[in-house]
């Protein structure tokens, strides 16, 4: 499984590459990236999604859903409490980041890699609720003020939308023609290296000196890519035996970087949106290191018994 996640990291790690060649060759605009942003969580990560709960309806794989669901919703309780003691309600863009992990452009492709295809059907719950959540707590820290959370970004939300989509499909045992299925997979293919690609664009516009030189940003890094994935996998450790690998899923998901959304949310709130591109790029390369270093901790602690 180690090889197999190092593996997933250098691809990933090579197509960040391709991202940044083509912006610092002119290939890529900065207009171009935004556009392949808005493709990849309107269109591929929602197709991802759906194409996950086409998939044989057993009395196993529901509970394990519900199960997943209440193991988000912790996991996701633990990064809010965690962030807000450190950061308060003065530092919204520190809290936003380190509160919401990147699950959909590095989670996705993580998962799949190491635990199979049949693991984002668990992994779906942290996407929808992790994106209902940043339009509504995370609009509130980042602005310190409620009339900007309306609930119809949040029920036109496309990930939010695939994931009751998909729970129906599911649910009632809907029949998906061949070719539907085979176009949500062909589309949903596109998600790793699109959504890398974009990280890339991120990173070719950053300076090396400019990244490394915001203090706030290590803090928010250590939060986002130490603590709470450790207090997450304590929490996970203490909980009744059974259902590992779903909390190995969630636990992956949780040691992703900073989710690149927090860039969107400054600048149309107006916040630091520098601080947040920052905090964004130092938690992916770094998370390079992280993630495989708590998958083995995850492997030793949750999935021995597998």
């Amino acid at each position: 499984m180690e090889i197999i996640l190092l593996k997933q990291i250098c691809i990933m790690f090579l197509l960040i590459l391709v991202g940044i060649f083509l912006v610092k060759k002119g290939y890529l605009s900065e207009q171009g990236g935004k556009d392949l942003g808005a493709i990849l969580l309107r269109v591929v990560i929602p197709c991802v999604i759906v194409k996950s709960y086409i998939t044989e309806y057993t009395p196993e794989k529901a509970a394990g859903l519900a199960i997943s669901v209440g193991l988000v919703l912790l996991a996701l309780g633990i990064s809010m409490a965690v962030s807000f003691l450190v950061f308060g309600t003065r530092r919204g863009i520190e809290n936003f980041g380190a509160s919401f992990c990147n699950v959909g452009f590095m989670g996705i492709p993580l998962v799949q890699a190491v635990m199979g295809e049949e693991a984002v059907f668990y992994l779906t719950a942290f996407i929808a609720l992790l994106n209902i959540l940043q339009w509504t707590y995370g609009v509130l820290i980042m602005t310190g003020n409620r009339e900007f959370v309306r609930a119809k970004v949040i029920v036109t939300n496309p990930a939010v939308l695939a994931f009751f989509l998909g729970i129906l499909l599911f649910v009632l045992r809907v029949p998906v023609p061949d070719i539907i299925v085979s176009t949500l997979g062909s589309i949903g293919s596109m998600n790793t290296p699109l959504a890398m690609i974009i990280l890339g664009t991120y990173l070719a516009n950053m300076s090396w000196k400019e990244l490394f030189q915001e203090k706030s940003a290590y803090v928010c890094t250590f939060i986002r890519l130490i603590v709470i994935p450790a207090v997450t996998l304590i929490v996970f450790c203490l909980l009744p035996a059974g259902a590992t690998e779903i909390k190995a899923v969630v636990l992956i998901a949780c040691c992703t970087p900073v989710g690149a959304n927090i860039a969107i949310f400054a600048r149309q709130y107006d916040k630091d949106y520098r601080l947040s591109v920052v905090t964004v790029c130092l938690t992916t390369i770094l998370s390079i290191v992280t993630v495989p270093v708590f998958y083995l901790f995850a492997e030793k602690f949750l999935l021995y018994n597998m």
